[in-house]
């Protein structure tokens, strides 16, 4: 029903173009909250004053007449301004994603190394005549 992965490089090579994806890639950024706020549309969740974590299940949110709107997980969410202490956005950290390439990269070549000498496979530097 299922194969096994007998190519560790074609896993391998699926791995490094999910890497990217993978939510240890992210890095979450909370900032205070004011009344002239830029950038509401990469916004990602707000903790109140009271401590309440609230994440929304879309990026981004509008403020009108002194209530911030956004899709929470049960929906449409409205909170009053003057509740929330702090904004949160995620994006994704170039120097995480990069250490992850590098990570998978090393397992890949090491993982590919061991199955070749397992095998018996073993690169020669000239022809045997």
């Amino acid at each position: 029903m299922f194969r096994t992965a007998r190519q560790p490089l074609g896993t391998f090579a699926l791995l490094l173009l999910l890497a990217p994806s993978i939510a240890g890639c992210m890095t979450t950024r909370q900032a205070p909250f004011s009344d002239d706020v830029v950038g509401l549309n990469r916004i990602t969740g707000v903790t109140t004053r009271s401590g309440r974590e609230i994440r929304f299940r879309l990026p981004g949110a509008s403020i009108v007449n002194d209530t911030m709107y956004a899709v929470g997980s049960g929906g449409e969410v409205s909170l009053p301004t003057d509740s929330i202490g702090r904004l949160s956005t995620r994006r994704i950290s170039a120097v995480r994603t990069a250490g992850l390439v590098a990570a998978l990269a090393i397992l890949g070549i090491a993982i590919a190394g061991a199955t070749s000498f397992a095998s018996g496979f073993h690169i020669s530097a000239a022809p045997c005549c």
